[in-house]
């Protein structure tokens, strides 16, 4: 499986060491985990599913959500 540049770089930013995202198939990648997550990007998470509707899932950042972290942290 190879792993698209923007994804990797997404990966070193929101996870922490030797951790990924969660995903659908082999090759969909579909949400990050809390206990993947660094510190920061749980702080980041936490205020964007509060502060954003249609979130009915706080315990992980669904696609939409950890491209909208990577964002702001970058």
């Amino acid at each position: 499986m190879q792993v698209q540049p923007e994804e990797e770089a997404i990966v070193q930013l929101l996870c922490i060491s030797g951790q990924d995202f969660t995903r659908a198939t082999a090759t969909r990648r579909v949400r990050i985990m809390r206990t993947n997550m660094t510190t920061l990007t749980q702080i980041w998470m936490t205020l964007l599913l509060s502060n954003i509707p249609s979130s009915d899932r706080n315990t992980d950042l669904p696609l939409r959500k950890y491209q909208l972290v990577y964002v702001i942290l970058t």
